[in-house]
Protein backbone atom coordinates (compact mmCIF):
# COMPACT_ATOMS: atom_id res chain seq x y z
CA UNK A 1 0.00 0.00 0.00
CA UNK A 2 1.37 3.42 -0.98
CA UNK A 3 2.04 5.96 1.73
CA UNK A 4 0.11 9.18 1.43
CA UNK A 5 2.16 12.34 1.20
CA UNK A 6 1.24 15.15 3.56
CA UNK A 7 1.97 18.27 1.54
CA UNK A 8 1.53 21.71 3.05
CA UNK A 9 0.86 23.95 0.08
CA UNK A 10 -0.08 26.94 2.19
CA UNK A 11 -3.33 28.78 2.42
CA UNK A 12 -5.10 29.96 -0.73
CA UNK A 13 -4.80 33.66 -1.46
CA UNK A 14 -7.45 35.85 0.10
CA UNK A 15 -9.64 37.86 -2.23
CA UNK A 16 -8.37 41.09 -0.70
CA UNK A 17 -4.80 40.14 -1.68
CA UNK A 18 -5.69 39.58 -5.32
CA UNK A 19 -8.27 42.36 -5.74
CA UNK A 20 -7.27 44.85 -8.41
CA UNK A 21 -4.60 42.63 -9.96
CA UNK A 22 -5.16 41.28 -13.44
CA UNK A 23 -4.25 37.76 -14.43
CA UNK A 24 -0.98 37.38 -16.35
CA UNK A 25 -2.78 36.10 -19.45
CA UNK A 26 -5.25 38.98 -19.66
CA UNK A 27 -2.90 41.95 -19.45
CA UNK A 28 -2.27 43.90 -22.63
CA UNK A 29 1.30 43.45 -23.83
CA UNK A 30 3.63 46.36 -24.42
CA UNK A 31 3.72 47.43 -28.07
CA UNK A 32 6.66 45.86 -29.85
CA UNK A 33 7.14 43.10 -27.29
CA UNK A 34 7.29 39.52 -28.51
CA UNK A 35 5.05 36.64 -27.42
CA UNK A 36 5.14 32.95 -28.26
CA UNK A 37 3.11 31.51 -31.12
CA UNK A 38 3.02 27.73 -30.91
CA UNK A 39 1.54 25.17 -33.25
CA UNK A 40 2.46 21.75 -34.63
CA UNK A 41 3.61 21.04 -38.19
CA UNK A 42 4.93 17.92 -39.87
CA UNK A 43 8.67 17.28 -39.72
CA UNK A 44 8.82 17.58 -43.52
CA UNK A 45 7.19 21.02 -43.48
CA UNK A 46 9.46 22.20 -40.67
CA UNK A 47 12.58 21.12 -42.57
CA UNK A 48 11.41 22.70 -45.83
CA UNK A 49 10.44 25.94 -44.06
CA UNK A 50 13.77 26.21 -42.24
CA UNK A 51 15.78 25.42 -45.38
CA UNK A 52 13.85 27.95 -47.47
CA UNK A 53 14.36 30.67 -44.87
CA UNK A 54 18.07 29.90 -44.52
CA UNK A 55 18.63 29.72 -48.26
CA UNK A 56 17.08 33.20 -48.62
CA UNK A 57 19.06 34.57 -45.66
CA UNK A 58 15.88 35.24 -43.68
CA UNK A 59 14.75 34.39 -40.18
CA UNK A 60 11.82 32.00 -39.93
CA UNK A 61 9.85 34.73 -38.13
CA UNK A 62 10.39 37.06 -41.10
CA UNK A 63 9.18 34.40 -43.55
CA UNK A 64 6.05 33.72 -41.49
CA UNK A 65 5.23 37.43 -41.12
CA UNK A 66 5.71 38.14 -44.84
CA UNK A 67 3.69 35.06 -45.82
CA UNK A 68 0.84 36.22 -43.58
CA UNK A 69 0.95 39.74 -45.06
CA UNK A 70 0.80 38.23 -48.57
CA UNK A 71 -2.12 36.02 -47.56
CA UNK A 72 -4.04 39.01 -46.21
CA UNK A 73 -3.34 40.98 -49.41
CA UNK A 74 -4.72 38.12 -51.52
CA UNK A 75 -8.07 38.42 -49.65
CA UNK A 76 -8.79 34.70 -49.47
Amino acid sequence: MAKSLDLDLGKPAQKSQTAGRSSLNTRKREAGSLVDLNFKVTPEFKREFKLWAASHDLKQKEVLEEAFRALKRSSL
